[in-house]
């Protein structure tokens, strides 16, 4: 999957290795509210050269901060649309910064006036890229900032909405999470007004439909995104399905034997070939599980793909199974036939979907249930290599329930 231009996506290794500590000891997590002495140090370098709109002279500009990665992208993009009717096009001019690679996602949506993309994965930990991204983030002035992502933590956003230049700024936070790593002076010190929200275990898009609600949209109904369709460069066969073996975090990566026995057994089920996709950075670990599948048909687009074919191509499948989350919001939003082998750490929020009502296919959530669901990713046991609500998670198991899925959805052949 590359990204637009052209330009190949990828997550920066110190990033991830860090990320991987912190969720490996998530009491460490903590010592991110050092960023924002860092960043006061920073932002004295980066003053921005962005005017003020004078009162009462044109259209109001809002920035509104989404640094997420691609699948939360996917839930944020159609309950998005809410945007317009709290500031309206003629009167505002809205403004969305994002990760640098999906840009054209957010320029598709027909939302925004501008789509500013930034590098902030390679420049949460390397001082020098995070100078620069405020630099260019400081560049221009507005009237309002937001910041849809949260601030229970000290994550990301929280310090982009800080580093921004406006005259007002608007968190929202949930009231359900009780460990939350950002102090309630970090908050007040970042954003004039915090949204609560009150309503525990609700699922992301919901959550952001609760937030543009109580900014005063009031016809936004939160259901899974309409994705546009787009062409792809190659030929895709009638009938395929698609494994994603691989995830952002090895604490999440359920093990390549496993995905190769589905593989098999799904292969033998339905007579289609299996399809790899993704970016370079994704190749090394699909390559590995592919030397597990000698006797398989496969129809290799690594790299082959930038993000809106991407999304395409997944949507063109007739089974996607995966545990990395962008695979399976997009699978969810494309309406195929999905299972997400799944792990407890944020599963209301981020893989339990429930819009039935709005005429939504429910995904196959393969897990294992334990008393810790819903940890927000404070994993409360140590020493693991793998999430323990991910390692419990059997292939036998798992077959068992993909199976049922597929005979539900017709993909088996005559003779099976």
């Amino acid at each position: 999957m590359s990204g637009k231009n052209g330009n190949q996506y990828s997550i920066s290794k110190l990033f991830l290795k860090f990320n991987q500590l912190l969720w490996k000891k998530s009491f460490l997590q903590n010592i991110r509210v050092l960023f924002y002495w860092i960043d006061g140090a920073l932002l004295l370098t980066c003053k921005g050269r962005g005017k003020e709109t004078p009162e009462g002279c044109g259209r109001k500009k809002v920035l509104v901060i989404y640094n997420m990665a691609l699948g939360d992208g996917v839930m944020f993009y159609g309950v998005s649309k809410a945007i317009r009717e709290i500031w309206p096009k003629g009167q505002y001019e809205v403004t969305i910064t994002c990760q640098s690679a999906f840009s054209s996602l957010y320029e598709s949506a027909g939302i925004y006036d501008k789509v500013l993309p930034l590098d902030f994965s390679g420049a949460v930990i390397n001082l020098k890229k995070r100078r620069e991204l405020f630099g260019k983030l400081r560049e221009e002035s507005y009237d309002l900032v937001v910041d849809p992502v949260g601030c229970e933590d000290c994550t990301t956003n929280m310090f982009v909405a800080r580093a921004a230049k406006g005259k007002r700024k608007i968190g929202v936070l949930d009231m359900s999470i009780k460990e939350r790593q950002a102090p309630e002076w970090l908050r007040r010190k970042i954003y004039h007004k915090v949204v609560e929200i009150r309503q525990g275990q609700i699922h992301l898009i919901r959550y952001y439909g609760e937030f543009f609600r109580k900014l005063g949209a009031k016809s936004c109904i939160p259901k899974p995104a309409e994705l546009p369709a787009a062409e792809l460069p190659f030929e895709v066969p009638e009938r395929f399905f698609i494994i994603f073996p691989v995830a952002s975090m090895e604490v999440k990566k359920w093990p390549l034997k496993r995905y190769a026995y589905l593989a098999k057994k799904i292969y033998n089920k339905a007579k289609m070939p299996l399809v790899v996709c993704g970016t370079e950075h994704d190749r090394q670990g699909i390559e590995e599980f592919l030397r597990l599948l000698p006797d398989v048909e496969v129809k290799d687009y690594i790299g082959k793909t930038n993000i809106m074919q991407f999304i395409e191509l997944i949507g063109r499948a007739s089974l996607v199974v995966s545990n990395d989350t962008s695979a399976y919001h997009i699978a969810v939003a494309k309406q195929v036939p999905v299972a997400m082998v799944c792990g407890g750490y944020t599963y209301h929020r981020y893989a339990k979907y429930d819009y039935e009502k709005e005429g939504c296919r429910t995904p196959l959530l393969v897990r294992q249930e334990m008393e810790c669901y819903d940890c927000n990713n404070h994993c409360c046991y140590t020493g693991f290599q793998l999430f323990p609500c991910i390692d419990k998670i059997g292939a036998k198991e798992a077959w068992k329930e993909i199976s049922a899925l597929m005979e539900r959805e017709g993909l088996c052949t005559d003779d099976n």
